[in-house]
């Protein structure tokens, strides 16, 4: 990082001169949005089958075709998302809590340089391909798939752990230039040693989840759908903060909790959506009839 980019960082970028407190969002949006969340997330407990484990499903097949063939099982147990999702949301949510919590760029509002975004953008290639590849082992009638190998756990593991955390090295500065009034001109992620301490990171993550023990089973079921709800909810907070015309709004996590109600209830009605639209198309949130085969019975 050169001189002129290290004094940048020192200063913060120009204040927002409207700055608000959560007190100057308007109260009938504050009382609409703690009432519909509260009837929202009641409405999930009571119609969502009984057990953690179930309800957390529901929240994956919003996302994720949920293939057993594709899942791992812990315990017995299949995971949420399939082996490829559960490298993206994992990863994806691992990402926001290394550059927001460890490296502490909470109001960095600079994208990462040039080159490591041009990397995130050529990891999807990989991500894209091998998910081609694998889908189409439902209609070559044997083990490979369209480009001649035959689809492995670990490939869609790390695949999708390398493009959840491109998703967080965008997501990041994105919110953090439409929340914050106190950003600064620092990048979130500064160079390639700040990124490669962030991939050891993610790639330990996913190691750990291929072990699959079985303590594993209700720790990596929860944080996926944490990472799935995440995911929505800063894009409906972002979504919201924009319609009221207060970018740039807040100092803390604590002044931004109405435009994060909304970012829940964002997420929720968005998985509840999906959900009753795959409820009515194919009558089930576990797999998709007719696309079963098990090429890895309960990897």
């Amino acid at each position: 990082m050169d001189d002129t980019h290290v004094e940048s960082a020192r200063t913060p970028a120009v204040v927002n001169e409207n700055l608000v407190t959560p007190a100057a969002f308007p109260r009938g949006w504050t009382w609409l949005g703690v009432g519909l969340l509260i009837s929202v997330l009641g409405a999930f407990i009571i119609l969502t089958p009984p057990g953690v484990l179930r309800k957390v499903d529901f929240i994956a097949a919003a996302v994720c075709h949920r293939i057993a063939s594709h899942s791992f099982f812990i315990h017995g147990h299949q995971l949420p998302l399939c082996q490829r999702c559960t490298g993206t949301f994992t990863a994806a949510l691992t990402g926001l809590i290394f550059q927001w919590g460890i490296l502490k760029r909470r109001n960095t509002r600079d994208f990462p340089p040039l080159s490591i975004l041009i990397l995130t953008v050529v990891l999807v290639i990989p991500w894209g391909l091998d998910g081609f590849n694998s889908y189409t082992t439902f209609f070559t009638g044997g083990p490979a798939g369209i480009f001649g190998y035959v689809p492995q756990p670990w490939i869609r593991l790390l695949t999708g752990t390398l493009v959840g955390m491109g998703m967080s090295v965008v997501l990041v500065p994105a919110f953090n230039q439409v929340a914050w009034s106190d950003g600064t001109s620092d990048r979130t992620l500064r160079d390639w040693k700040e990124w490669s301490i962030f991939l050891l990171v993610e790639l330990v993550q996913a190691a750990l989840i291929y072990t699959r023990w079985d303590w594993l089973l209700y720790p990596l079921t929860i944080y996926s759908g944490l990472a799935i709800i995440a995911m929505f909810a800063l894009l409906g907070t972002m979504v919201f903060v924009m319609a009221l015309g207060r970018d740039n709004c807040c100092t803390r996590w604590r002044d931004l909790w109405v435009p994060l109600v909304w970012g829940v209830l964002f997420a929720m009605f968005l998985i509840g959506g999906v959900n009753l639209l795959r409820l009515n198309s194919v009558g089930t949130i576990d797999g998709v009839p007719g696309l079963s085969h098990s090429i890895f019975p309960h990897t």
